[in-house]
Protein backbone atom coordinates (compact mmCIF):
# COMPACT_ATOMS: atom_id res chain seq x y z
CA UNK A 1 0.00 0.00 0.00
CA UNK A 2 1.36 3.21 -0.96
CA UNK A 3 -1.06 5.85 -1.18
CA UNK A 4 -1.95 7.43 2.58
CA UNK A 5 -5.34 8.71 1.97
CA UNK A 6 -6.33 5.24 0.24
CA UNK A 7 -5.43 3.32 2.99
CA UNK A 8 -6.83 5.71 5.75
CA UNK A 9 -10.29 5.16 3.77
CA UNK A 10 -9.67 1.12 3.60
CA UNK A 11 -8.60 1.45 7.22
CA UNK A 12 -11.86 3.43 8.06
CA UNK A 13 -13.73 1.33 5.94
CA UNK A 14 -12.07 -2.08 8.35
CA UNK A 15 -13.29 -0.38 11.19
CA UNK A 16 -16.79 0.20 9.98
CA UNK A 17 -16.74 -3.57 9.69
CA UNK A 18 -15.88 -4.22 13.09
CA UNK A 19 -18.31 -1.70 14.39
CA UNK A 20 -20.87 -3.34 12.73
CA UNK A 21 -19.75 -6.65 13.91
CA UNK A 22 -20.05 -5.41 17.68
CA UNK A 23 -23.80 -3.85 16.76
CA UNK A 24 -24.72 -7.63 15.59
CA UNK A 25 -23.84 -8.75 18.42
CA UNK A 26 -26.02 -6.69 20.75
CA UNK A 27 -28.95 -6.74 18.45
CA UNK A 28 -28.44 -2.76 17.39
CA UNK A 29 -29.83 -3.82 14.12
CA UNK A 30 -29.98 -0.36 12.48
CA UNK A 31 -27.09 0.56 13.50
CA UNK A 32 -25.43 -2.49 12.02
CA UNK A 33 -26.72 -2.08 8.80
CA UNK A 34 -25.85 2.12 8.99
CA UNK A 35 -21.96 0.78 9.80
CA UNK A 36 -21.75 -1.97 6.92
CA UNK A 37 -23.27 0.59 4.53
CA UNK A 38 -20.46 3.20 5.31
CA UNK A 39 -18.05 0.31 5.45
CA UNK A 40 -18.77 0.30 1.74
CA UNK A 41 -19.08 3.64 1.32
CA UNK A 42 -15.37 4.27 2.70
CA UNK A 43 -13.80 1.20 0.33
CA UNK A 44 -15.70 2.98 -2.75
CA UNK A 45 -14.46 6.30 -1.89
CA UNK A 46 -10.85 4.69 -1.88
CA UNK A 47 -11.60 3.32 -5.62
CA UNK A 48 -12.46 6.31 -6.62
CA UNK A 49 -10.01 8.75 -5.04
CA UNK A 50 -7.78 5.98 -6.33
CA UNK A 51 -8.61 7.18 -10.13
CA UNK A 52 -9.01 10.87 -8.84
CA UNK A 53 -13.14 10.86 -9.65
CA UNK A 54 -14.62 13.04 -7.33
CA UNK A 55 -18.67 12.53 -6.00
CA UNK A 56 -20.87 14.96 -3.91
CA UNK A 57 -23.38 12.66 -3.01
CA UNK A 58 -24.10 8.54 -2.43
CA UNK A 59 -26.39 8.33 -5.27
CA UNK A 60 -23.83 9.74 -7.13
CA UNK A 61 -20.76 7.98 -6.02
CA UNK A 62 -22.44 4.93 -6.36
CA UNK A 63 -23.59 6.14 -9.88
CA UNK A 64 -19.40 6.47 -10.70
CA UNK A 65 -18.54 3.46 -9.08
CA UNK A 66 -20.42 1.67 -11.87
CA UNK A 67 -19.25 3.73 -14.49
CA UNK A 68 -15.91 3.67 -13.72
CA UNK A 69 -15.67 -0.04 -12.02
CA UNK A 70 -18.19 -2.47 -13.47
CA UNK A 71 -18.61 -1.03 -16.80
CA UNK A 72 -15.31 -1.47 -17.53
CA UNK A 73 -15.26 -5.25 -16.10
CA UNK A 74 -13.14 -4.26 -13.50
CA UNK A 75 -16.10 -5.13 -10.88
CA UNK A 76 -18.77 -7.55 -11.08
CA UNK A 77 -22.09 -6.23 -11.92
CA UNK A 78 -23.40 -7.42 -8.42
CA UNK A 79 -20.92 -5.42 -6.44
CA UNK A 80 -23.28 -2.25 -7.76
CA UNK A 81 -26.52 -3.40 -6.78
CA UNK A 82 -25.07 -4.73 -3.54
CA UNK A 83 -23.59 -1.36 -3.22
CA UNK A 84 -27.06 0.12 -4.49
CA UNK A 85 -28.97 -2.27 -1.98
CA UNK A 86 -26.95 -1.65 1.27
CA UNK A 87 -27.31 2.09 0.65
CA UNK A 88 -31.10 1.89 0.06
CA UNK A 89 -31.53 -0.55 3.54
CA UNK A 90 -29.23 1.94 5.36
CA UNK A 91 -31.59 5.05 3.85
CA UNK A 92 -34.62 3.18 5.17
CA UNK A 93 -32.98 1.84 8.70
CA UNK A 94 -31.87 5.23 9.14
CA UNK A 95 -34.80 7.52 8.71
CA UNK A 96 -38.02 5.48 8.29
CA UNK A 97 -38.95 4.49 11.65
CA UNK A 98 -41.86 2.22 10.85
CA UNK A 99 -39.74 0.00 8.82
CA UNK A 100 -39.02 -3.34 10.73
CA UNK A 101 -35.36 -4.30 10.52
CA UNK A 102 -34.28 -7.60 11.81
CA UNK A 103 -30.99 -9.59 12.65
CA UNK A 104 -31.30 -11.23 9.48
CA UNK A 105 -31.56 -8.25 7.28
CA UNK A 106 -28.36 -6.53 9.17
CA UNK A 107 -26.07 -9.83 8.90
CA UNK A 108 -26.58 -10.00 5.23
CA UNK A 109 -25.67 -6.07 5.14
CA UNK A 110 -22.47 -6.75 6.93
CA UNK A 111 -21.99 -9.93 4.94
CA UNK A 112 -22.32 -7.92 1.96
CA UNK A 113 -19.90 -5.08 3.47
CA UNK A 114 -17.07 -7.69 4.68
CA UNK A 115 -16.81 -9.12 1.36
CA UNK A 116 -17.25 -5.84 -0.71
CA UNK A 117 -14.23 -4.21 1.67
CA UNK A 118 -12.23 -7.49 0.60
CA UNK A 119 -12.89 -7.41 -3.13
CA UNK A 120 -11.86 -3.18 -2.88
CA UNK A 121 -8.32 -4.18 -0.94
CA UNK A 122 -7.50 -6.99 -3.37
CA UNK A 123 -8.20 -4.64 -6.22
CA UNK A 124 -6.34 -1.79 -4.82
CA UNK A 125 -3.38 -3.82 -3.48
CA UNK A 126 -3.35 -5.64 -7.33
CA UNK A 127 -3.19 -2.50 -8.71
CA UNK A 128 -0.99 -1.16 -6.44
CA UNK A 129 -3.25 2.13 -5.77
CA UNK A 130 -2.64 1.78 -1.70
Amino acid sequence: MTDDSLSRLITMADQEIETAQLLLSNDRHRACISRAYYAMYYATQALLRAKKIASRTHKGMIQQFGQHFVKTGEFPSKTAKELSDNYNLRQLSDYEETIAVNEAQAAQALETAVRFVEQVRVYLNENDRT
